[in-house]
């Protein structure tokens, strides 16, 4: 049982680390997934808000070159087609080995010297260049990234275009098309930074300005969603700012790229935090599932056994629901595997007795009507005789009242025998008969109480042989209780075979200190139905009438009180062979009391 425990401890414990591990990793992997969606939307703003910044690394990672083509990663390749610019890449011996959507206008080679002068702004270069060297595989590369600069053209044109007069902003038609179109807007500010004039000023843009709220906006366009370029004018005192916002795909994000992480990973946090929720209540409905419908099987189980429904539950289609079809138990029960089998065994157990107590009970009152019938025959003798006897009706001679007086003696013993019997089988049931044993020599007592008994004008009209053991047998007895075994049986043997029927009583013993009191006869037998229940406390074998002088309780009492002397019986028997009653009894080792087997 403690192993069993052991067992079934190890079990659970083993079960709930699984899955606890199992749940671990699980929300391991959502938070990892959470983090690395979070990680790449900021990543995909940055390359938006500076892909040369961001996305030049990443290209240049994402090379390869196969047979002398080379190939980038196509998504980054689709972000500077959206962003509208190009790419070249050079060898380390400065020749461009391949290109993406570059313009006519772009050279495809470059002398000593003139790329930098272009990426340095020392020579006019209608866009803006970013270049980024690394080495890979073996190779020095150089990855040239060129995007059209929308603002400085803009700034060009409003140099030699645009003038500040009576107050207001005058431009070409072509550049105030250009800027509506675009969603830009200029302003004048006087030498206080104070605006003096603006042409598409969006309501909420600032009319005031510090030195350093232009050098921030300049240097930190994503900050403020627009790219600024200013110019001075010494002549006037003026200074021109042109403003161009930023465009991104999701509006919903802040373009202060500090706010956008914050915004990003609030809104991570949210997600994890509601796939957590969502995982943990579907994980509570799985475990109230898995390990919640055994328990409640096991309840309503129990309450059927206490209801006195001795049957496992089954379902709406009349299926246990511990098992399945091919009966095998199911796997949400196999945790509780021991449980179930305990379950199993104590409904076995009940059904047995609940068989067990039917049958006892009919037995029983079949026994109780037939007794009740046994007592009632010699009672109403008694009673008649009785009658008679007190009547004034006739005189009766002294040998007729000696022979009534005989008759009602005759029915009252049976009646006291009866009664003793009744009263012996349930002190013995309750194990309160006293046993007073004394240690004797088996074969000497059973050859005498058999010679007694084949004397008895009422058993000597069947022959009963009786065969010693080889060598002396000491057992402890009580004298009375076991003679009344060996009559029972014997009276037994006599009385449900007719006359003639030859009985033989055996002593005979083992090497392993046993011995066996073997009673058999040759006649009717029993079928197997009978020799079951013959040692039943209310079973009687033949009817009432065919055996007036019998109680029912014979055999039951010979039992127990083989049982009260250690011992063990049994009975073989076949109709029309015969019946054979074995009692064996365990000597032991110094001669005291025995043991049984």
């Amino acid at each position: 049982m403690m192993n069993k425990r052991k067992s079934v401890n190890r079990r659970f414990i083993f079960i709930y680390i699984r899955q606890l591990l199992f749940v671990g990793m699980l929300l391991l992997a959502i938070i990892l997934t959470v983090m690395y969606v979070a990680f790449d939307k900021l990543n995909q703003l940055e390359q938006e808000r500076d892909f040369a910044k961001s996305g030049l690394p990443m290209l240049m990672n994402s090379l390869s070159e196969k047979d002398g083509k080379i190939t980038f990663d196509p998504e980054l390749l689709d972000q500077v087609r959206e962003q509208g610019g190009w790419l070249q890449l050079m060898n380390d011996r400065d020749q461009v080995i391949a290109e993406f959507e570059t313009p006519d206008d772009v050279p495809s080679e470059y002398h000593s010297g003139e790329l930098t002068s272009y990426w340095t702004g020392a020579r006019p270069f209608p866009y803006g260049l970013y270049v980024w060297i690394q080495e890979r595989n073996g190779k020095l590369y150089t990855l040239i990234y060129g995007v059209q600069n929308l603002i400085t053209e803009m700034k060009e044109d409003l140099l030699q275009s645009a003038r500040f007069k009576n107050g207001e902003v005058q431009m070409t038609k072509e550049l105030t098309a250009q800027i509506s179109q675009l969603s830009a807007w200029v302003q004048v500010l006087n030498g206080k930074g104070t605006e003096v004039a603006s042409y598409n000023k969006p309501p909420d843009g600032p009319s005031q300005y510090a030195v350093h709220d232009i050098i921030l906006r300049t240097q930190y366009p994503e900050r403020y969603a627009s790219q600024l370029e200013s110019v001075y004018d010494p002549a006037t005192g003026y200074t021109w700012l042109l403003h161009l916002p930023l465009s991104h795909k999701d509006s919903n994000v802040p373009q202060d790229p500090y706010l956008a992480m914050i915004y990003i990973f609030v809104i991570s946090l949210c997600i994890l935090l509601v796939i957590i929720i969502i995982l943990l209540a579907l994980l509570a409905l799985w475990y109230g599932h898995r390990f919640g419908t055994p328990i409640l099987h096991m309840i309503d189980w129990l309450r059927h056994l206490a209801e006195g429904r001795f049957i496992e539950p089954v379902d709406r289609r009349g299926n246990t629901r511990s098992m399945n079809r091919s009966g095998r138990m199911k796997r949400r029960f196999k945790a509780y595997a021991e449980m179930i089998d305990s379950l199993n065994h104590l409904t076995a157990s009940l059904q047995k007795n609940e068989q067990i107590r039917k049958q006892l009970e009919t037995t029983r009152e079949e026994w109780i009507a037939g007794v009740s019938h046994d007592l009632k025959t010699p009672l109403s003798s008694i009673m008649g005789y009785a009658h008679v006897l007190e009547s004034n009706a006739y005189e009766w001679r002294q040998e007729e009242i000696q022979e009534f007086a005989g008759i009602i003696r005759e029915k009252s013993i049976h009646m006291d025998e009866m009664i003793d019997d009744l009263n012996l089988t349930y002190r013995l049931n309750n194990h309160a008969v006293p046993m007073q044993r004394v240690e004797i020599e088996m074969n000497e007592f059973i050859g005498k109480m058999v010679q007694q008994m084949q004397q008895h004008p009422q058993h000597n009209h069947q022959p009963i042989q009786f065969v010693s053991a080889d060598q002396p047998i000491y057992y402890p007895v009580d004298v009375k209780y076991f003679r009344r075994i060996l009559e029972n049986l014997l009276a037994n043997a006599q009385s449900h075979n007719p006359p003639g029927t030859p009985i033989q009583v055996m002593v005979e013993t083992d090497p392993e200190g046993i011995f066996r009191i073997q009673i058999q006869d040759q006649g009717l037998g029993m079928d197997e139905a009978t020799a079951q229940r013959l040692f039943e406390r209310y079973y009687r074998g033949t009817p009432t009438e065919n055996q007036p002088q019998g109680t029912g309780l014979g055999m039951a009492i010979a039992r127990q009180l083989v049982l009260e002397h250690d011992g063990h019986i049994k009975v073989q028997s076949q109709v029309g062979v015969g019946t054979a009653i074995l009692l064996k009894f365990r000597q032991s080792a110094c001669g005291g009391q025995g043991s049984g087997s």
